[in-house]
């Protein structure tokens, strides 16, 4: 890998978008960093709009791989993600110079299917009915018929592209992928975009910022202050509606601990050769944290209550075993933010399959429980996966996780 910063940063649009989408964050990264910022411009669309909307991974490998002979970026915002990842394998596979860092927004990792992408066999009201609401779309698409006119084909042809999207197996990329998540994204959250760290060997990064799916366009300032964060490597403390997380050997996570020390409230947890490390701002409440791997579950649950163990009896069989995974992560993350004052089987979640964020129902006397609100967060490591559960004070909501490289692990 060369460790020469990028001197440009290519950047992938995403379904239906240009390479226009990409002017507010070129603005900004131009006052903070030396990246250059070009963007790839597919057929159909702007300075293109003649040309058929139709692309193939190798025609845009072509177009990148003039820019390897220097350390570069890629940027890919939704379908650009997925379109960067399959450059980044086509690259490897020529045998070209890998992009130093792959950033991904708004995108759920290459072996998970886009749920929006069926909406693409809906008639052409439904169809942009489902963008504008699910995926933040021009609401001018739904009353200008000349915008739709020019838009549709090149929409229809990405969402088919998505729809039809198969993806390989192949070793994972030796990309570092830092990740990009809008806070109030209704179709792409920040669990999903965990699933990324599955796909490099080189470490993972996420970083959440506010705003929704279109983030890119919307909240360039906000993108390119991390985009420029990361390429410095300057650690800053959490801000107040921040978690920072951290998973890697124990061995390493005092250095961690030492980053935020005086600057943050700090937990860790601890399974087999992993800790995870998290950080709020806040020093009260405190801070919870446990990990566990499903093997390690075991079979006694006297740590949940009698609602939940009969959530779990309740539940079809394949789910058992996951709802009670999710239980034990929370509740052992929220009895380590109490001081592990309580019984707790005394506080109980009242529905298990809830995405979150959880807040525990309590026994009279136990009020102080409902401080704090439970996070889970699926961790996917070389040495498998696992679930994370963080116990943060309400209003902490913006997820920010480092997992180092394999050789770091």
């Amino acid at each position: 890998m060369d460790l020469r910063p990028a001197r440009t940063m290519i950047c992938l649009p995403y379904a239906g978008g240009g390479a226009s989408a990409y002017n507010g964050l070129l603005r900004e990264l131009a006052g903070l960093t030396d990246l250059s910022v070009v963007p790839v411009q597919l057929p159909g669309r702007e300075n293109r709009i003649v040309e058929p909307p139709a692309f193939t991974i190798a025609e845009i490998a072509d177009e990148v791989a003039a820019a390897t002979a220097e350390p570069y970026a890629l940027y890919g915002h939704s379908m650009g993600a997925r379109l960067a990842f399959e450059v980044v394998r086509e690259l490897r596979r020529r045998g070209l110079r890998r992009p130093s860092r792959l950033y991904v927004g708004g995108a759920h990792p290459p072996d998970r299917r886009v749920p929006l992408a069926a909406a693409v066999d809906l008639p052409d009201d439904a169809f942009i009915d489902q963008l504008v609401r699910r995926a933040g779309a021009l609401l001018e698409l739904k009353h200008l018929p000349e915008l739709r006119e020019l838009m549709m084909p090149v929409l229809r042809s990405d969402f088919t592209w998505i729809k039809n999207y198969a993806y390989a197996p192949e070793p994972p990329i030796d990309s570092p992928v830092v990740a990009f998540t809008g806070l109030d994204d209704g179709e792409v959250g920040a669990a999903e975009m965990l699933g990324w760290a599955r796909h490099t060997s080189a470490g993972f990064r996420l970083r959440t910022l506010r705003g929704g799916h279109l983030f890119v366009q919307d909240r360039p300032a906000e993108l390119a202050a991390l985009i420029a964060a990361d390429l410095a490597g300057e650690p800053a403390p959490p801000e107040p509606d921040e978690l920072h997380l951290w998973l890697g050997r124990p061995a390493d996570h005092t250095a961690v601990l030492s980053r935020y020390a005086g600057r943050a409230a700090l937990g860790t947890g601890n399974t087999g050769e992993l800790t995870l490390v998290a950080a709020v701002a806040a020093p009260e409440p405190g801070i919870g944290v446990a990990i566990l791997r499903a093997p390690d579950l075991g079979t006694d649950l006297n740590e949940l209550s009698g609602d939940e163990l009969e959530q779990i009896e309740d539940a079809a069989e394949e789910d058992r075993r996951w709802l009670a995974l999710r239980a034990v992560t929370a509740k052992r993350a929220l009895m380590a933010a109490d001081g592990h004052r309580a019984d707790p089987a005394a506080a109980g979640f009242p529905d298990l399959a809830d995405p979150g964020p959880w807040q525990a129902q309590c026994d009279p006397g136990l009020e102080r429980l409902a401080r704090w609100q439970v996070v889970h967060l699926p961790l996917h490591t070389s040495r498998g996966e696992a679930l994370g559960a963080v116990a943060v004070p309400h209003g902490t909501v913006r997820l920010s996780l480092d997992i180092p490289s394999e050789e770091q692990r």
